[in-house]
């Protein structure tokens, strides 16, 4: 009987040290003079994510395109995302006060307790400006 109290409380003790929605590290920024082409922005997964996760992104009125691909990758895969930013009438997607809009997209593959993502622009451009911040957030995650 002690040992199955022992086991149970060894596990429920696992279970409260993991946070229910998991997460990675939130948001990076990116450089002001821009996010140059071989820039890797990189997040660790918690040991405890259990749900669908976004890349989020933080960009401002600068940003000069509608669009941002981002390639995405860890140790065993790597799939490419095409954020839409804007619509055909250069109205911002997303949600924002002032000059500054967030919006996200969903990842491509659930990602792996404990590995590392890494993300990069893979747009024509050298160099992207406009883009604030870069993160990784629950699926579940409501955008201010």
């Amino acid at each position: 009987m002690a040992i199955k109290a022992l086991c149970l409380y060894v596990l429920l003790t696992a279970l409260a040290s993991c946070e229910l929605r998991g997460s990675y590290s939130g948001f990076d920024n990116v450089p002001e003079e821009g996010w140059a082409y071989g820039d890797t922005i990189s997040f660790t997964a918690d040991s405890c994510v259990r749900t669908p996760m976004m890349i989020a992104l933080r960009h401002n009125n600068s940003y000069p395109y509608h669009n941002l691909w981002i390639e995405i990758s860890d140790s065993t895969r790597r799939d490419t995302v095409n954020i839409e930013l804007c619509d055909v009438y250069g109205r911002w997607h997303g949600t924002g006060v002032g000059n500054s809009y967030q919006t996200a997209a969903p990842m491509p593959f659930a990602p792996k307790p404990g590995h590392r993502l890494c993300l990069r622009h893979v747009m024509r451009a050298d160099t992207v400006r406009g883009i604030e911040q870069i993160g990784i957030i629950p699926a579940d995650t409501k955008l201010p």
